[in-house]
């Protein structure tokens, strides 16, 4: 090595002292060999009990299993960025952050960074969380704009909506319109002059009903003296000219109708005197937020009021009906005592209770969810209530418009969700979310014409979770599109690492819930335009199901992404509620036949009659068709005899890791320009 280059290296290293930063000159050897280093190396290597001349076990993790992937990555961007997790070993865990340059003379430049501390700002994250979460204030934070970044779940047991709804809201939103602009006008004043503010405010439920809150504002300011957010807290009193929690409702029901409490009251006295268990049914309305979205407020609460009349109808006199919050309902029916009952009574109330409702001319059709328990003699009412509730969201989960009973499975599952959906909230920053792809080839030629990204979590806590697992919780949560964002994000920064070897497009999927996004077709730009990449570079699935949750507002999202240049996908077709106005509404580009048909149209003549009828219907449309999950060369026969134009399966290749796509990429490339290799061929 040169005088010149050594000189260089002693100024890096001088350079990472500055900067507390481990440096290492390395060889590109199985071990990654050190051939010097800094002091701030050889400290870590002792604190972690870690070797200071051998330091592949610093850097393989998560990204990096083999010393063979970093060394072949390297090659490939001459420069690599990631983290490493582990243990050394006196069992004590370690955190890296590493950067690898490659030099002209085949070593390697290796920074270190230890970035342990961020564990302890997770953990202090999530105590602040529990204790956010665990007090009965309402607590909302706005930034200095007054637009909402946090909420806590008492803010969403009070006031009806989910913390997700109302993220970017003015809390002006909820104002029920009894006080002034004089009493805003003042309220800001004292938040601008004395820095708090504290009274009486009335709000407006999701559901239109009013209640008083006691709130107090504060402003928060950095160490300039300049306001970023404003915190407020705030508990439901009792007031004078305040309506009863069911005052709103039709004339005649509030003397009949309770609250959840009240319920819990008069069970433990009908427990007293009856030894027969009790039916009690949980039951709540499905998609509320799309109707309040389409019809307004006014609407969501004329269905409350129907629904609920409906209710009192059916079970009084002899039955007790309780309002929980929002758009949930308790029943219990102390006359109804047997399993096969209550089954056969919610299955009356599913068919009673989703017939059309009639609002302002218009026609609206709602259903509801009902979870089922038996309050035992030996059990106590609120357990009871609590498990239907479990029960009522598992039928929510199935889609709506249905009824669970109760079992033991569903609370360990709930109790499961509640652990993983804690375990989502940091994976992000823990680094455990990675995407596969699975790729796509051209059903004659077998050329590789593009793949789709395949998200995966491998979770410290739970090891590998299955996407329809985590997937709806990240829908719940709202987290959703932030995962959508990073996967948008990783894929075009692979395209980049690809670079020449790749021309093809990778395929993305989109939830239900980005849909209804309005800012999607932007957001999705912006990724695109800040890593340089094309925009038919990145192509977007959509399934079925998403497009109907709610197809006005989806279709002018996929309006949006059509004019920016997206091609578009229909996944899974034939699957769910398929629809010929779909296909022509939405000017979708491409159709994939779902895998329940493939695997069959080789052994049921009628799946094959299916299978072509919707090949034939989108070639019609001038669409063009993906078969999904093919695994026999008889399939590829098949679909190719149907003009099917493209294949993905098992048959070509399972989903891959990024460094292992690399290599099929690179099979290909060794092959072009002389006999292509049947990538159809069995393995």
């Amino acid at each position: 090595m040169s005088a010149d280059v050594l000189h260089s290296l002693e100024g890096v290293s001088q350079g990472m002292e500055l900067i507390d930063m481990a440096f290492a000159h390395i060889a590109l050897d199985q071990q990654l060999t050190v051939i010097t280093c800094n002091a701030h190396l050889k400290q870590m290597a002792d604190q972690y009990h870690l070797s200071s001349k051998e330091i592949f076990s610093w850097l393989k993790g998560s990204h990096y299993q083999s010393h063979e992937e970093i060394l072949h990555q390297l090659a490939s961007d001459s420069a690599i960025t990631a983290e490493s997790r582990g243990h050394a070993p006196d069992g004590k865990s370690f955190h890296f952050q590493w950067s690898l340059k490659l030099l002209s003379d085949s070593t390697a430049l290796c920074f270190i960074r230890d970035i342990r501390w961020r564990q302890k700002y997770q953990d202090q994250w999530t105590l602040f969380e529990r204790i956010f979460n665990s007090g009965r204030a309402s607590v909302v934070v706005t930034d200095a704009s007054n637009r909402i970044v946090l909420a806590n779940k008492r803010f969403e047991e009070i006031s009806g909506y989910s913390s997700a709804e109302v993220m970017g809201f003015d809390p002006g939103f909820f104002s029920s319109g009894r006080q002034d602009k004089a009493f805003y006008r003042d309220l800001w004043n004292s938040l601008i002059n004395d820095g708090y503010w504290s009274g009486l405010i009335w709000n407006r439920r999701k559901d239109g009903r009013e209640y008083p809150e006691q709130k107090t504002i504060y402003t928060v300011q950095n160490e300039t003296g300049q306001v970023t957010h404003y915190f407020s807290s705030g508990e439901v009193v009792l007031h004078n000219d305040a309506p009863t929690l069911l005052s709103s409702l039709t004339p005649g029901q509030s003397n009949s109708i309770m609250g959840q409490q009240g319920l819990i009251e008069q069970l433990n006295r009908k427990q007293r005197d009856q030894q027969l268990p009790i039916s009690i049914f949980y039951i709540g309305i499905d998609n509320m937020g799309r109707l309040n979205r389409h019809g307004g407020m006014a609407l969501g609460d004329h269905i409350i009021r129907v629904t609920l009349q409906r209710l009192t109808d059916t079970f009084l006199p002899e039955g007790l009906v309780a309002r929980s919050v929002g758009d949930e309902f308790i029943i219990a029916a102390p006359h109804i005592t047997s399993p096969s009952q209550a089954e056969s009574i919610a299955q009356s109330l599913l068919s009673t209770l989703q017939s059309s409702i009639e609002y302002q001319s218009i026609e609206w059709r709602s259903t509801v969810s009902i979870g089922v328990t038996l309050l035992e003699s030996s059990h106590r009412p609120r357990e009871a209530i609590e498990q239907a509730h479990i029960a009522m969201h598992h039928a929510k989960e199935q889609g709506g418009n249905s009824s669970h009973f109760f079992d033991s499975k569903l609370q360990q599952i709930a109790k499961e969700g509640v652990l993983l959906e804690q375990a989502l909230h940091l994976a992000m920053d823990r680094g455990e979310f990675s995407l596969n792809y699975q790729p796509i080839v051209d059903t004659e030629t077998g050329a590789l014409v593009g793949a789709e990204a395949l998200l995966r979590w491998h979770s410290e806590q739970f090891g590998f979770v299955a996407p329809d697992r985590f997937i709806p919780i990240a829908e719940h949560t709202g987290l959703i599109h932030e995962l959508g964002r990073w996967v948008v994000t990783e894929v075009c920064q692979q395209i980049n690492r690809w670079g020449d070897a790749f021309k093809g497009s990778i395929a993305v999927n989109l939830s239900a819930h980005q849909l209804q996004y309005a800012g999607l077709a932007e957001q999705l730009m912006a990724i695109l335009d800040h890593h340089q990449v094309p925009v038919e570079r990145v192509a977007l699935e959509i399934t079925e199901t998403a497009m109907i949750q709610d197809a006005n507002s989806a279709v002018s999202v996929v309006a949006d992404l059509k004019e920016a240049g997206f091609m578009l996908s229909i996944d899974d077709f034939g699957t769910g509620y398929s629809s010929l106005s779909y296909l022509t509404r939405f000017r979708l580009d491409k159709l994939k036949v779902d895998r329940c048909f493939v695997q069959k149209m080789t052994e049921q003549p009628q799946e094959r009659l299916v299978t072509k009828a919707i090949i034939q219907l989108a070639k019609s449309l001038g669409m063009s068709i993906v078969a999904e999950g093919v695994e026999t060369d008889a399939q590829r026969a098949a679909l190719s005899a149907l003009e099917c134009d493209y294949l993905q399966g098992y048959l070509i290749s399972k989903p891959l890791p990024a460094y292992e796509f690399s290599f099929f990429i690179k099979s290909l490339a060794v092959a072009d320009g002389k006999e292509r290799p049947n990538l159809c061929a069995e393995a």
